[in-house]
């Protein structure tokens, strides 16, 4: 089994996870994955905390169709919250929830919406945590993008009749994605010392 520390170079210019990589290898990444067949970087079974990096060494993740096939997805979302470096990046892709894909494959074990980040610094959507969310641990990331991505047959459809159709139709969405930023303590997405990055980086 690799090891995080192998992997990572100490001339590295930037520490880059592809999370659950499979066999979509990301070029100049650290590509992780459980399963000895996809010939990973690191060979980690990302149900198992805490994982082989130390707290603030890593400057990107990406976790394309991984946390649905995990046990404790919101244990992995912590994990990598807490192995970033502050203004670190992590972008998540998952199957939306209105597509029969979130669940009808045997190994998808989750559903994630917009609504299972309550209990981040800050999550699009326009309402704040319920109270079981906000007796949590408050994990610091802060949600920057949020998109859902039709599938390909359907970019035709004006997107005003797209938004309906996937409110009221199943498979008219492919998947959902979602970038995240690492907070530093104390700041906010809301007008503070954050700001200006954030307008960089959207």
């Amino acid at each position: 089994m690799g090891s995080g520390s192998q992997a990572m170079a100490p001339d590295a210019k930037e520490i880059v996870l592809n999370i659950g990589c499979g066999y979509k290898k990301l070029i100049g990444g650290i590509n992780v994955d459980g399963f000895a067949a996809c010939e990973p970087d690191v060979l980690w079974d990302l149900n198992k905390f805490p994982y082989p990096w130390k707290d603030n060494s890593v400057d990107k993740i990406y976790a394309y169709h991984i946390m649905e096939h995990l046990e404790d997805w919101w244990g992995a979302f912590k994990e990598c919250a807490r192995i970033l470096k502050d203004h670190g990046t992590m972008e998540i892709r998952v199957p939306d929830p209105s597509s029969d894909s979130a669940m009808v494959y045997r190994d998808h074990l989750q559903v994630i919406g917009l609504f299972s980040f309550d209990g981040i610094i800050n999550r699009l959507g326009g309402r704040g945590c319920n109270a079981w969310a906000a007796s949590q641990d408050i994990v610091p990331m802060g949600l920057i993008r949020y998109a859902k991505v039709p599938f390909k047959p359907y970019n035709w459809i004006p997107i005003w009749l797209l938004k309906i159709l996937a409110k009221h139709f199943r498979n008219f969405i492919w998947e959902q994605r979602f970038l995240f930023i690492k907070t530093k303590p104390g700041e906010s997405l809301n007008g503070h010392p954050i700001t200006e990055y954030l307008k960089k980086m959207i």
